[in-house]
């Protein structure tokens, strides 16, 4: 048997599970930016301005002892109803994941139900809606099917409102940030997708990726079998023309998706670096307030864990939205350096020595530090294993971490992901993110409509059936 009969029989005998991966993959990437599109939008990404007026109050570490909290792993002082109080995630794992504690910073006293309705206001402020009556508020503790890991940040309030679209809005009052939004249409197909594309609903450990990868590389073997063929004359059936005409457009595609989706979910198994939690913060290490009577008015003042060191203290005022004092929280004495000397701080104790580059502010996101990460701004810096980390200034937080073990592969992925799977090489075309995901989302359910006529091919029984890129017989070879 020759070497094109012997890819005719495999590309056959391949047929139907590829035109089943064909039609489920394909088809749920190609509804995926319909999730985006159909979804509530925030008015606003930017948090509110609330303010307090800065007094002297009672040191920090005199209202935590009178409320018996030790630790805490975040403090900062917000505003509650104008007035100045701290907010509090008490140290310890389960602790990190409840609700935060309010304390009023001149009496020391409770708030009760004090981060309930923060994150109420957080997400009014964030999409908008300041009629719909509030139909339910839970505080979300892990990753599940309608706050996906996608989404990075926890704890977060699900603040549900009672309107025409079944809006919630999720929301991280540690750092008044939005989570995101979603509505009932949303959740639908995200939950279409989650359980198609990436076949949630197998909870076995290890089966849910040997099943996509076993799919999803029969599916890549038939693309690779029929594009061996393209340049071969096919017959004159009318559905085997259009398949052959559709895989002329659908060939790279077909190639790209399976074999960019195959990659990330290798890398993806492969053990990862984790993160870092800054230490938790002492009481004792509280005896200065971080402002005194008469500093105006203040949007915030955080408590800033540092690796191996004492707190530093970050105060925003409301005239400028950049922080503008920073101070020891040990003893008040003020930092000189700005940001960037915190950020070398931070970075030091993470490493556990002195880096020698100075860290480099990212103000936005880019090809390393991408929208996924969720905060901004932070500072990169490299350590002495060459490992890249992103350290934000405002929590003490490693936002991110490049290097590693498998570092490089993995950041390779990421960029070959992004570009050729998502399509951001579309980019300098100057296309708009909706019209970008427009094309894909073509060139997907092209890859579908070519897997149907396949199927339609094999039904008949008029030769080799392609479910991707493939030919019809050569002259001669039509089934008799």
């Amino acid at each position: 048997m020759s070497t094109p009969a012997k890819f005719r029989r495999a590309h056959r005998a391949l047929a139907w599970i590829a035109a089943i991966t064909a039609v489920v993959w394909a088809s749920s990437g190609a509804i995926h930016p319909l999730i985006v599109a159909i979804g509530p939008k925030p008015v606003t990404f930017q948090p509110p301005q609330t303010s307090f007026e800065a007094a002297a109050f009672k040191a920090p570490s005199a209202v935590l002892e009178a409320a018996g909290i030790s630790e805490a792993s975040q403090l900062r002082y917000v505003a509650v109803d104008g007035h100045a109080a701290l907010q509090v995630q008490p140290a310890g794992k389960a602790e990190r994941q409840g609700e935060r504690i309010y304390l009023d910073a001149e009496t020391g006293s409770p708030i009760t139900n004090a981060d309930r309705a923060r994150a109420i206001a957080l997400a009014r402020h964030y999409s908008g809606e300041q009629t719909a009556a509030v139909r339910d508020a839970w505080l979300i503790t892990q990753f599940d099917r309608d706050y996906p890991w996608i989404n990075r940040l926890l704890p977060v309030w699900a603040i549900a409102f009672e309107d025409d679209i079944g809006t919630v809005v999720y929301v991280d009052t540690g750092g008044d940030r939005l989570g995101t939004l979603s509505g009932s249409s949303k959740r639908y197909w995200q939950g279409l997708f989650q359980s198609l594309h990436t076949l949630s609903f197998i909870e076995v450990p290890y089966l849910r990726p040997a099943a996509i990868g076993l799919m999803v590389g029969l599916f890549l073997v038939t693309t690779v079998l029929g594009a061996t063929m393209l340049l071969r004359r096919g017959g004159a059936q009318t559905s085997r023309r259009f398949h052959r005409r559709l895989a002329w457009i659908a060939v790279l595609p077909a190639l790209l998706f399976p074999a960019t989706g195959l990659f990330k979910l290798l890398t993806d198994e492969l053990p990862g670096q984790s993160a870092p939690l800054p230490p938790a913060i002492s009481t004792a290490q509280l005896s200065a307030l971080p402002f005194k009577a008469g500093d105006g008015a203040l949007l915030e003042a955080i408590a800033v864990p540092v690796f191996g060191g004492a707190p530093v203290w970050k105060v925003v005022a409301l005239r400028d939205a950049k922080p503008e004092v920073r101070l020891s929280a040990a003893d008040g004495s003020a930092i000189d350096g700005g940001d960037e000397a915190l950020a070398l701080r931070l970075a030091s104790g993470a490493f556990g020595s002195e880096i020698s580059e100075a860290p480099v502010l990212i103000s936005s996101f880019d090809r390393d530090y991408g929208f996924a990460n969720k905060r901004l701004p932070v500072w990169r810096a490299t350590g002495p294993a060459q490992q890249t980390w992103y350290f934000e200034t405002r929590s003490g937080l490693v936002a991110a971490q490049l290097g590693g073990p498998y570092g490089e592969l993995k950041q390779a992925q990421a960029l070959l992901f992004n570009l050729l799977h998502k399509g951001h090489f579309l980019d300098p075309l100057g296309l708009t993110p909706n019209q970008r995901n427009l094309l894909m989302s073509g060139l997907a359910a092209i890859i579908v409509l070519m897997a149907l006529f396949g199927v339609a091919i094999r039904l008949r029984g008029r030769g080799p059936a392609a479910v991707l890129p493939s030919a019809a017989c050569p002259p001669g070879s039509e089934r008799r």
